[in-house]
């Protein structure tokens, strides 16, 4: 064996044991494609083998240092194909081409002697840079492998090196800054020079809307390969302007649009304008409006004009809301739970007639709500058709009712802690069956809270109920399981407070009624909301039971989202005695973040000028007492007489239990009458020159009401005593007892039925001396009898005529509460009012007496305070035997 064909066996053999390490390269987040082409090979018969070995070695070198090799195979294939003879750089870069590689390599081995050279040409398959040589020369034929190593790194180091992207540069822009562009590229610098990923990245240019031509090219600078991408702008919009525009704002269409003076024109973004821009108009009821636009080019093209031009049509109203397929149903009673309605003679007023496209999917889910309410489970509701017509909107409901079915069984099962007839009388679903015997969803849906709520009134507070159904095959029946997982009893371990940046803690910690250490009860989880509700300190309030690392204990998450307590108001007002009058209130209901509230407070109207402080503190101590305090001028003109009033008011008020309070306080008033006329009643005459009123007063008032400022359901009920003079002195003596009940009730959704009832009698307690007329009663009004004024009702002196008001008194309001609009807090009330205020020594005579008037009151929660336009029609004659058509009354504010 000669010393070549020695080593020609070591070579091959080292070939082999490299070959399974080249199966596996190392992964580079580079992607440079080589084909590597035949070596021509110039040494003796014994090194022919090294035609094919040597370019193999040198293409798993490659691969192992992170390059994609071409198959050796498909490069063979393609030399063949092309019927190659001979290799030279430009047919190096056609073979690379037809390959989809980057870069060719080939070359040559040379024997020299005992020792050899390699020389490698790496060709450039764009031409971008010049062909580049390598060459290597070593002693003995053992350094074959080492030389072919030395190659490949340097080969390797060069190609990812040069290939690899210096910088992405963006040309041609004029208004858009490069930076909207390269943001939304995924080729960055550093990244290897990949065709196909700057195709796309051209495309995503392209789509960007902003460019009417896009190329891409790779340019060699002194750092390196450069990406550039060259653009051309669209038009630049220099103005906008809106042609046909009569019943939306113009400033409203701009306001919507995406698209602006001096943004680069992008058709993309202006369908969607145009989209936005008719949205506009159907909310206006402009349904068959129609917007198109044109672009006018200025010379030169770099700057244009956007015209958007509106064709408004003809505002649409619902003019017909139908149901069809309601065999058994009354189609009518369907459409009493639309929100959409025809339009109406108050159609201004109650905003109906308008079509919105959020009520469509609220009306379908609220017709098949009524069908399963009302034993049709099995019912369906296609989707509601909507037709524009010139003259209205016909919006058309169509329903499958399938079969009304009866209520089969009802039973319980699971972890029942208490028997199934208690059970029973819990949920409301079996009293079904006492009535028309058809099964109600909306009953079973509030039996499962109501069980929810039950279990959880023991500690569980997370029990689960699940209420499942199974219809007979046989007939239409269907039988209602619930089944109760009652879960762990669960105690809470800590209270804790979360978003109160101005409530401190124990402000909200006092009022829950459920706190560190007890048994979780639900009932007392949800009279605690109720009571921090009321406090009117926050816009929500959320509880959430937070698990701890003990099962059976929780943390008690209170969140609460705090609204502005302090106010500044402004306003006039009017009163049927006082008159108009302007006033301004400066007041503060949560102090310091401590519960305090305080208000100060002035009024100036034809007969009255009020200044008056008042301060409370309703947990003196964080106990359960308040307290108050109140000082005040007062100033009042009369018909007979003035009166000018400075005193002062201490208040205490306890709770008993939770729904009823208790409240005493203190009265001190320093008065004058003046002014008298010379024919006045002698009851006023008695009191001329300087006096002292001395009274305290005592209270109990029992409130069950959902909330302080719109109530729906519970009662208010108050008993309120004065007691003046006598052992406290002063010169007013009297004792006036007054009780007032309230009730709520909830019909439906912003329908409240109301009913009030309030009567008094106010007492001499001293012998001679007869009760002052300004402590006696005056009714009839806005806030008592409606259509009569206080002049209508009072009785009068028998000799002078003057009226000096009741002793006794007594009415009742029953109203029904429609609200109509919540966001705007509007109410409709119609009402009827009955009552009579009279005196003692007078003979007390039915007909006579009471009054009755009817009537419809409008009311306004504004942001300037509580508004309400009542008109009363006076049933009955007022005390001079007259009979008026009527009395329009109105109160601004919350300042009489």
């Amino acid at each position: 064996m000669t010393r070549l064909a020695k080593w020609g066996r070591i070579l091959a053999v080292a070939l082999l044991v490299l070959a399974h390490a080249a199966t596996s390269p190392a992964q580079t987040p580079r992607d440079t494609t080589v084909i590597v082409l035949p070596f021509q090979v110039n040494a003796g018969p014994d090194l022919e083998y090294l035609n094919d070995d040597l370019p193999e070695l040198i293409s798993q070198r490659l691969v192992a240092r992170g390059l994609n090799v071409i198959a050796r195979k498909d490069a063979q294939a393609l030399v063949r194909d092309q019927r190659v003879t001979t290799l030279d750089v430009s047919t190096a870069r056609d073979l690379s081409v037809l390959a989809g590689a980057g870069v060719a390599v080939y070359g040559s081995f040379n024997q020299v002697g005992d020792g050899f050279s390699i020389d490698v040409r790496v060709v450039d398959a764009l031409g971008i840079r010049a062909a580049r040589p390598f060459f290597i020369q070593k002693e003995g034929l053992i350094n074959v492998l080492p030389a072919v190593d030395e190659l490949a790194e340097r080969i390797a180091s060069d190609l990812l090196r040069r290939n690899t992207l210096a910088d992405v540069k963006v040309r041609g822009t004029k208004v858009l800054d490069p930076d909207v562009v390269l943001m939304r590229l995924t080729t960055r610098k550093g990244d290897p020079v990949d065709p196909a990923a700057i195709n796309r990245e051209v495309k995503r240019i392209w789509d960007l809307g902003y460019f009417s031509d896009v190329q891409a090219n790779v340019e060699q600078d002194g750092e390196g390969l450069v990406l550039v991408y060259t653009v051309k702008e669209k038009p630049r919009i220099e103005n906008v302007a809106v042609e046909g525009s009569d019943k939306v704002d113009v400033d409203d269409i701009l306001a919507a649009m995406s698209t602006k003076t001096g943004s680069v024109l992008n058709e993309k973004l202006l369908a969607q304008d145009l989209q936005k821009v008719t949205e506009l108009y159907r909310k206006e009821g402009y349904y068959l409006a129609k917007v198109s636009h044109r672009v006018e080019s200025r010379a030169g093209g770099a700057g244009a004009s956007l015209v958007l031009k509106v064709e408004e049509g003809k505002k649409l109203y619902i003019k017909k809301v139908a149901v069809e397929g309601a065999e058994k149903m009354d189609a009518d009673d369907l459409k009493k739970q639309l929100a959409l309605s025809e339009r109406g003679m108050f159609s201004w007023i109650t905003g109906s007639g308008v079509l919105k496209d959020e009520h469509l999917e609220r009306d379908s889910a609220a017709i098949t709500a009524y069908c399963m309410n009302h034993g049709y489970l099995d019912a369906m509701v296609a989707a509601p058709k909507v037709d524009y017509e010139e003259d209205g909107i016909i919006v058309t409901f169509a329903i499958k009712e399938g079969p009304r079915y009866k209520l089969g069984e009802v039973t319980f099962a699971g972890d029942l802690i208490e028997p199934d007839a208690r059970l029973a009388e819990i949920v409301k679903l079996d009293d079904v069956k006492q009535e028309d015997g058809f099964f109600r969803f909306n009953v079973m849906q509030e039996d499962n809270k109501a069980l929810t709520d039950f279990y959880s009134d023991y500690g569980y507070a997370f029990a689960e109920v699940n209420a499942r159904t199974r219809k007979h095959e046989d007939e239409p029946v269907v039988d209602v399981a619930y089944t109760v997982n009652k879960r762990q009893k669960v105690y809470i371990r800590r209270a804790l407070v979360e978003g109160n940046d101005k409530t401190r803690d124990n402000v909200i910690l006092r009022e829950l009624r459920i706190t560190d250490g007890d048994m979780f009860e639900g009932k007392k989880l949800r009279r605690s909301a109720e009571r921090l509700n009321k406090l009117q300190y926050f816009e929500a309030v959320s509880t959430e039971l937070v698990p701890t690392e003990r099962e059976e204990e929780v943390d008690l998450k209170v969140k609460v989202k705090e609204k502005n307590t302090g106010a500044l108001i402004g306003g006039i007002g009017y009163s049927t005695y006082y008159e108009f009058g302007v006033s301004g209130t400066i007041m503060e209901r949560n102090l310091f973040g401590k519960g305090y509230q305080t208000s100060l407070m002035a009024l100036f109207s034809g007969r009255r000028t009020a200044y008056q402080w008042s301060f409370t503190n309703p947990r003196y101590n964080d106990t359960n007492l308040s307290v108050g305090y109140d000082a005040y001028n007062i100033r009042d003109e009369y018909t007979d007489f003035s009166k000018n009033t400075i005193g002062n008011t201490i208040r205490f008020a306890y709770p008993i239990g939770e729904y009823t309070t208790v409240g005493w306080g203190y009265r001190l008033d320093f008065y004058k009458l003046y002014d008298i006329e010379d024919d006045a009643a002698d009851i006023i005459k008695e009191r001329e020159g300087d006096n002292v009123s001395s009274v305290v007063h005592g209270r109990i008032t029992r409130d069950t009401t959902d909330s302080k400022e719109n109530p729906t359901r519970g009662n208010i009920t108050k008993i309120f005593t004065e007691y003046g003079g006598g052992i406290l002195m002063g010169d007013d003596n009297f004792f006036k007892p007054t009780a007032q009940t309230e009730q709520y009730y909830q019909l439906a959704p912003n329908h409240v039925l109301h009913g009030r009832v309030r009567g008094g009698v106010v007492l001499e307690t001293k012998d001679g001396e007869e009760v002052p007329v300004f402590e006696r009663f005056y009714i009839g009004g806005i806030d008592s009898i409606r259509g009569y004024s206080s002049k209508d009702l009072s009785p009068r002196d028998k000799d002078s005529g003057d009226r000096i008001g009741g002793d006794r008194m007594a009415f009742a309001n029953m109203e029904y509460i429609w609200v109509f609009h919540s966001e705007l807090g509007l109410a409709l009330v119609p009402f009827f009012d009955v009552g009579f205020n009279s005196d003692s020594r007078d003979e007390f005579n039915w007909d006579d007496e009471i009054k009755k008037s009817v009537g419809l009151e409008l009311r306004w929660r504004s942001p300037m305070g509580d508004l309400r336009f009542a008109y009363g029609y006076p049933l009955d004659e007022n005390r001079e035997g007259d009979k008026t058509n009527g009395r329009f009354e109105f109160s601004m504010g919350q300042f009489f």
